[in-house]
């Protein structure tokens, strides 16, 4: 089963929303607030608060919401928190639970895009390892299968891999790499149906290729030995005098692959 955002107590956030570096300012009016929120009884606990002090009780509740598995909802609360009190020092916090509450909900997409707009507002921030294996996170959860798409795997060794050269000491560095494994685990499975479903067409040259490259490229993949079975029949077909060595399949026909090198990884 693959990994969940880490989860983090209320206590525990709320010290990091303190610790975040951000320029102090004022929010806007309380009134604003009630408007969005519906607030505005005497009894309401909002009303008596300052801007500081009401984005601190969004924060709370958002928490709230996450910890209760209400992950919409702790997103709305979270957006408007950041939305309305973009100069709290609860901003900064909004901005990377944000990212958690479209995590742990599944929408990775908007996920992907809350942690990365947080790396690139927030370069100097504690919570930045976080945030990278995070955002890297979004895209491993959508690795889906060797016959599909390698777009995700990619990036989660291109975003990974910045997380472990950046933050080598990071708790997250080490798990990191663990994920970076997978996807490129990933990537050779990928390279061996291609390869298969060139051989197995008899385009022994284009098969041999992936298989060739996957070795040299994925020597630690659990495709390793198999791309050395296919490599060892085919030289014995050629041994043989079965087929001709370099012997392609006779015609044009349409591949329902397209390979593009990423860096010299060919996908």
């Amino acid at each position: 089963m693959k990994p969940r955002a880490a989860s983090v107590n209320l206590a525990a956030i709320l010290c990091l929303a303190f610790g975040l570096a951000v320029v102090p300012g004022c929010g806007k009016s309380l009134d604003y607030v009630k408007n969005m929120f519906g607030f505005g009884s005497k009894a309401d606990p909002l009303a008596s608060l300052n801007p500081e002090e009401a984005a601190a009780s969004l924060a709370i509740q958002a928490q709230e919401e996450l910890d209760a598995d209400d992950y919409a909802d702790a997103a709305k609360l979270y957006q408007q928190l950041k939305d309305q009190y973009p100069y709290s020092r609860y901003a900064v916090l909004a901005e990377l639970r944000l990212g958690d509450a479209y995590f742990l909900d599944g929408k990775y997409i908007e996920a992907d895009g809350a942690y990365k707009t947080f790396v690139d507002m927030r370069p100097d921030n504690d919570a930045i390892p976080y945030a990278l294996y995070q955002q890297g996170m979004c895209n491993y959860m959508t690795i889906n299968g060797v016959d599909h798409d390698q777009t995700p795997a990619i990036l989660t060794i291109q975003i990974l891999g910045n997380l472990v050269e950046t933050y080598p000491d990071s708790k997250y560095a080490s798990m990191a790499k663990a994920r970076i494994a997978e996807a490129q685990n990933s990537l050779a499975g990928h390279e061996f149906y291609i390869g298969e479903f060139y051989y197995n067409r008899k385009d022994y040259r284009a098969a041999m290729n992936r298989f060739e490259g996957l070795i040299a490229h994925y020597p630690d993949s659990g495709y390793h030995q198999r791309a050395f079975n296919y490599i060892a029949e085919y030289r014995d077909l050629v041994a043989r005098g079965e087929i001709e060595e370099g012997n392609q399949r006779p015609g044009e026909y349409d591949s329902p692959f397209t390979v593009t090198d990423v860096n010299d990884t060919r996908y």
